[in-house]
């Protein structure tokens, strides 16, 4: 070829608009959980990461601050989700035909700079609900596309597909999202025509999703049709649906040892890899703090009305607590709690009591198993770590995690149970044989990272470590943590059918 024709060819070929194509990266946080609402508080002075006590003073402090009821205070005092650390560290900065954008949506119940709404994070609906995130999402897509238009006018996009991960609700919503995508919903087919309004654009209407990640999925939509039962297998208007060509890949993580009544679990089986590993809802998606202190109860708080001078370990309710603990122990879920050896019935009594019939002083007796414990994060990292290897080897571009960030670093006894994490999860989404976790293994993590989210109540104490408010009857009527029955989760497969 002579100069000048190579010259021709080189101007026509620089003349030619580059083709790319487009990956939105879509995180749907869980419910209550808001990364922008606990980083408006944490970055303002929040407490010591390995200072449990002053965590208490601290969300006094904010609430008072915040000018909120307790109620409605929960997501600005909480802590960063696997969610926002996806979203975080999803890389944007890509050179060559591949173009990755993100968009963060905030967990059901909350928005930012608000307060929390405590009906939709109870029924999972309303204008802060599943189905409203997820058509916040559809909203948020116009310029989200729209600023990508802007910087690069000139390319033309081959391929618009979605990479989509959530948590608990937030999962539901994600599946929700893919849902439309798959069915090239015309909100979205709107949307994306909006947002890529003069440029070319070749792909699907509504695009495709590439990469399907979800921790813990937990619709628990409570509506007239099922009885305002969140336990329900009915997810009302929010379609969990995971067809054949919903996604490339989908992958999801849940809480081996969730089994709490409201956090009836939305398997992806049989369709699709699934891996569970230990620990409560929150060490898999996220959202503890770095230390916190555990007091619940573990045992349902049983009372009886006796005379003052007996003393509290012959009460009847005492016995029945400890019948109750020994009992634990053969329930999978909660009996690594109870071998930790941090667990004693603990009895308690109100005077206030007007003499029985002959006179006689009485009291109200109390008795339950309690835990008390301090429990770390680090867990979380480890589920964080396993979803992003799912997600790379989807082809999903991250940035390298920081090892000597605080906030992302392994302690180094949990390296190489991370280790057996990730070799779980590779021989499970390759479909073979895979080794779970030891008794030995788990009873490890329980003593200092897995957190026990089923219980019977937060215990309270006065300044002098004594139970107080337990004896209130108003407060028997209300136990949004107790576990399932016999501590075990129920589980629903991906067509609503409940699991053995």
């Amino acid at each position: 070829m002579s100069l000048l024709l190579r010259a021709s060819a080189d101007d026509q070929s620089a003349q030619q608009p580059a083709v790319v194509t487009l990956t939105l990266g879509i995180f749907f946080d869980g419910t209550g959980n808001n990364a922008l609402n606990a980083r408006s508080i944490l970055e303002t002075g929040g407490p010591a990461p390995d200072d449990s006590k002053a965590l208490a003073a601290w969300r006094q402090a904010a609430q008072q601050t915040l000018g909120l009821r307790e109620r409605a205070i929960g997501s600005h005092i909480g802590y960063y989700t696997n969610i926002h650390r996806l979203h975080s560290l999803y890389a944007t900065d890509l050179a060559g035909g591949q173009i990755q954008q993100r968009l963060y949506i905030d967990g059901i119940g909350t928005e930012a700079g608000a307060a929390d709404r405590a009906l939709n994070m109870a029924f999972g609906t309303g204008s802060q609900g599943i189905v409203a995130k997820a058509n916040k999402a559809v909203a948020a897509l116009v310029e989200a596309l729209r600023g990508y238009a802007i910087r690069q006018p000139d390319r033309v996009i081959n391929e618009l597909q979605f990479d989509l991960f959530g948590f608990s609700r937030g999962a539901a919503a994600a599946r929700h999202f893919a849902n439309r995508v798959f069915q090239q919903d015309s909100a979205i087919v709107e949307a994306i025509e909006r947002g890529l309004e003069g440029m070319e654009y070749r792909g699907l209407p509504a695009g495709k999703t590439r990469f399907l990640g979800l921790f813990d999925t937990v619709a628990a939509v409570a509506t007239l049709a099922n009885g305002l039962d969140p336990n329900s297998a009915d997810s009302g208007d929010v379609n969990l649906a995971l067809r054949p060509g919903i996604a490339e890949k989908v992958f999801h993580l849940t809480a081996q040892h969730e089994c709490r009544f409201n956090f009836a679990l939305n398997s992806v089986r049989p369709a699709w890899p699934e891996v569970a590993l230990p620990g409560a809802h929150s060490d898999i998606g996220g959202g503890y703090h770095p230390v916190e202190q555990e007091s619940c109860f573990l045992t349902r708080p049983q009372f009886k009305t006796v005379p003052l001078s007996t003393p509290d370990e012959e009460t009847r309710v005492y016995r029945v607590a400890s019948k109750a603990l020994d009992a634990l122990r053969d329930y999978p879920a909660i009996a690594p709690y109870v071998d930790s050896g941090e667990v004693e019935i603990r009895a308690w009594f109100d005077d206030r009591m007007p003499v029985d019939r002959y006179g006689m002083l009485q009291k109200r007796s109390g008795a339950a198993a309690v835990l008390r414990r301090t429990v770390r994060n680090d867990w979380a990292k480890v589920a964080l770590r396993v979803m992003m290897e799912a997600a790379r080897a989807a082809g999903v571009i991250f940035t390298a995690i920081d090892e000597a960030d605080e906030a992302l670093a392994l302690p180094a006894e949990l390296l190489p149970l991370c280790d057996k994490a990730l070799a779980l999860s590779h021989a499970v989404r390759h479909g073979r044989e895979a080794v779970g976790f030891s008794k030995e293994e788990i009873a490890l993590l329980a003593a200092d990272y897995l957190h026990c989210s089923a219980n019977w109540n937060e215990v309270q104490t006065d300044a002098d470590g004594n139970i107080i408010h337990a004896v209130r009857p108003v407060e028997q009527g209300s136990f949004v943590n107790r576990p399932d029955n016999r501590w075990r989760r129920t589980v629903y497969d991906l067509n609503g059918k409940k699991m053995a």
